[in-house]
């Protein structure tokens, strides 16, 4: 089976004047379809480089990025923008919703970009708003929603474009803990259903919900696998004592 995802000896340079930050340092794994894969690091571990090149919103400086057998660094930016509405759903930490759309044209959102007519797309988001069960608040602006429901219309949006991946940015770093609880259960739900979910996070609590753990330390990775095995959860070095890799 090919994998959805595949890095290969993946590496992220950023040049800050005479310095070069190392944000990624042959960094290789697959994801295959279907996978619950929480990426998880502290700050300056690479996490959040990863997800960036995952998620087709930068490029490697060195190394091989297959998304679904397509090569992501020779690719364009109209190219990129493309894969990333035809391919990749995506919940972010701060929900990015638009406050002057009610939910059901804020989950519409990615299928106007993708050229779907009106009715469908409408159609489509209807679901998508049920799915989440929010079914019931359809013509709600986002400012009359808690913050747990504002997550659930982001993910609403991430799932209407049928995406074979869902990138979930900190999904709920800006909730409380019971919210939090209840937006991890639903996008567990999502991956019983079959969907492929890719969680980037700081927090151990929360990689452990996921089916696999890629721990990483100083743009390595230190650990790929289950997420229920001892060592998932082991740190070997303190956050903050590595090597110049940025998050």
């Amino acid at each position: 089976m090919n994998a959805l995802i595949e890095f290969k000896e993946v590496c992220k340079y950023y040049h800050m004047g005479d310095t070069t930050v190392v944000a990624a340092d042959h960094i290789s794994f697959q994801i295959y379809k279907g996978e619950f894969v929480a990426i998880v690091g502290q700050s300056g571990s690479g996490k959040s480089t990863c997800m960036n090149i995952i998620g087709c919103l930068d490029v490697p400086s060195e190394g091989i990025y297959l998304l679904d057998g397509r090569d992501v660094g020779q690719m364009n930016k109209n190219e990129l923008a493309e894969i990333r509405n035809e391919l990749l759903g995506f919940i972010f930490q701060q929900y990015n919703l638009l406050p002057k759309l009610n939910l059901v044209e804020n989950v519409e959102v990615p299928l106007m970009y993708a050229g779907v007519p009106r009715a469908e797309r409408r159609e489509r988001a209807k679901v998508a708003l049920e799915m989440v069960r929010l079914g019931d608040k359809l013509k709600h602006k986002p400012t009359q929603l808690s913050g747990g429901q504002q997550q659930r219309v982001s993910i609403a949006r991430a799932l209407v474009g049928e995406p074979a991946v869902i990138l979930a940015d900190e999904p709920t770093g800006a909730l409380d803990s019971r919210t939090g609880r209840e937006v991890l259960s639903l996008l567990q739900e999502l991956h019983a259903a079959g969907n492929t979910v890719v969680l980037i996070t700081h927090d151990n609590s929360i990689a452990v919900q996921a089916q696999r753990i890629i721990r990483l330390e100083d743009g390595h990775v230190v650990y790929d696998g289950p997420s229920d095995a001892p060592e998932a959860v082991v740190t070997p070095k303190a956050a903050g004592t590595g090597g110049g890799a940025s998050a």
